[in-house]
């Protein structure tokens, strides 16, 4: 159980989480904090408000994006370094295709 004490959430038994569901619940929603479900004192799952899901998701597929550009990013310029020609900025128009910057 040591490894949950840096999350401030509180930690039930499969048994509580069933007698105690709606409590629970409310609890979770109220505090925003996550509950840990532990089975023979062993974490096995964490129930968590759906706000507090959606804001994990977003900041998920953020960090996700981000490392995506950042792999984009490097795969061009190492295009850019076997093929010799240089990157061009290019913008999507408003038919949807792509336009080099300053052409027109």
């Amino acid at each position: 159980m040591d490894r949950l004490t840096f999350i401030d959430g509180a930690v039930v038994s499969v048994i509580d989480l069933c007698n105690s569901w709606s409590k629970i619940v409310q609890s979770i929603k109220d505090s925003h904090k996550p509950v840990f479900v532990c089975t023979n004192d062993k974490p096995e799952a964490v129930v968590m408000s759906l706000e507090e899901f959606q804001n994990m998701q977003e900041i998920v597929e953020a960090v996700r994006r981000e490392q995506l550009g950042q792999e984009m990013a490097f795969n061009l310029l190492e295009i850019a370094q076997m093929t010799g020609q240089p990157i061009k900025q290019m913008n999507l128009n408003k038919n949807g295709m792509f336009e080099e910057v300053g052409k027109q």
